[in-house]
């Protein structure tokens, strides 16, 4: 039997030979020898019976072709005639070439497709442009690691001059390795150069908080009547603490019997987070309205792409941190929320569900970072005529 392969046979799901004609496959087998293998006796089965024969086919054209030295190497590796043939088949360049620019474009229309936010294929398409301005000459089997590594630490801030920040090399890698893996499904090449691009260590990041006196600040600031529009979504993300691009999604219809329903979250899960009393109280002289928390005049709402309005809050956000005299760095309010939950309550996961995190995330960046004291000045600071009175009066 040496230099022979058996015709494939019928089996049952169990792997048994079924003789009957009439007894349709479950699976075709295929018996080959050590002598075709190099190595060991291998089983390998298929859906059909014309796969089993066509791959027989192929190894015994392998076999034929491929010298005794040529084996033995294989053997040598513990490798078989159909081990080589896999590997190469999942590692050597495709025959169909495709440019760069072109991969790009289809890659960004698949993850349109796939209903992606618009905040996030624009930021797609930011880096896959600038990917396609050193690479859009190229094909992408002809692009190697060692470039791509090339590629990477040349990265620059927004100025163009200073390095790129770790976190943003690190979500280059990302999308570089969503691109090459979609090259190797489209058959554009055999395998992913980008799969082992070592990643930086992100740096440390401190996470800003306000204390109770900023936020004393802050609220006697916003309380002027020319902060109304506002005034809603700041004491909202500063005592429930949604994330910024949640914001424009908030309706007064979201607030019910103390809870705010986020419906639109960065993660795609909603949630309910309680309310406390503090900001029930800040929230008592406009629960007769209705619509969107926060309406910036002028500027209409997309459900995908809320950034106008998310630049709207953030600029009047800026504003009343001028007059209260107070720095407020992106997300400090969200920040200043789960932290004052978390030494409230001293329980982490609690904290983390009402914050839409992670244990892991509550710990390392908001756990100690205020103490129980600090929580209780910070829900202390209502509005007058509430109890707990610290005299502030909302606009």
């Amino acid at each position: 039997m040496k230099d022979h392969i058996r015709p494939p046979v019928k089996v049952d799901a169990l792997g048994r030979i079924i003789k009957s004609p009439n007894i349709a496959a479950f699976r075709w087998r295929l018996n080959v020898p050590a002598s075709i293998t190099g190595s060991k006796k291998e089983r390998l089965f298929f859906k059909t019976e014309y796969e089993a024969k066509q791959h027989a086919k192929g190894l015994l054209q392998a076999r034929a072709t491929a010298g005794t030295d040529l084996l033995e190497r294989l053997r040598i590796r513990g490798m078989s005639v159909a081990d080589a043939i896999e590997y190469a088949l999942k590692h050597a360049p495709s025959k169909v070439p495709a440019a760069v620019a072109k991969a790009c474009k289809a890659y960004i229309d698949s993850r349109r497709a796939g209903n992606c936010k618009e905040r996030y294929l624009a930021n797609l398409k930011s880096q896959l442009d600038q990917f396609e301005a050193d690479f859009g000459q190229r094909t992408m089997d002809s692009i190697s690691k060692a470039e791509l590594e090339r590629f990477i630490a040349d990265l620059t801030g927004k100025d163009g001059e200073t390095p790129a920040l770790p976190k943003t090399k690190i979500n280059f890698i990302i999308t570089l390795t969503a691109l090459f893996n979609f090259a190797v499904a489209e058959g554009w090449r055999g395998e992913n150069p980008a799969a082992k691009l070592r990643r930086p260590a992100r740096d440390e990041v401190t996470t800003a908080i306000l204390s109770p006196e900023q936020v004393a600040k802050l609220l006697n600031a916003a309380s002027n009547a020319e902060f109304r529009d506002v005034f809603p979504a700041m004491v909202i993300q500063l005592y429930a603490g949604p994330r910024r691009s949640e914001i424009p999604h908030i309706t007064w219809d979201s607030i019910k019997d103390n809870y705010l329903r986020l419906d639109y979250t960065k993660v795609r899960k909603k949630r309910s987070v309680e309310l406390h009393p503090t900001l029930l109280a800040w929230l008592a002289p406009f629960t007769h309205k209705t619509g969107r928390v926060f309406a910036p005049e002028g500027v209409n709402f997309d459900i995908k792409d809320t950034r106008t309005i998310e630049d709207a809050y953030t600029y009047r956000l800026s504003q009343i941190g001028k007059i209260a005299k107070t720095d407020l760095p992106k997300n400090v309010l969200r920040h200043t929320a789960i932290t004052y939950r978390h030494a409230s309550t001293s329980d982490l996961q609690d904290t983390a569900t009402w914050a839409g995190n992670s244990p892991r995330i509550v710990e390392q960046h908001y756990r100690g970072a205020a103490t129980k004291t600090d929580a209780e000045h910070f829900y202390n600071l209502r509005p007058e005529g509430a109890d707990n009175v610290v005299p502030l009066s909302a606009g």
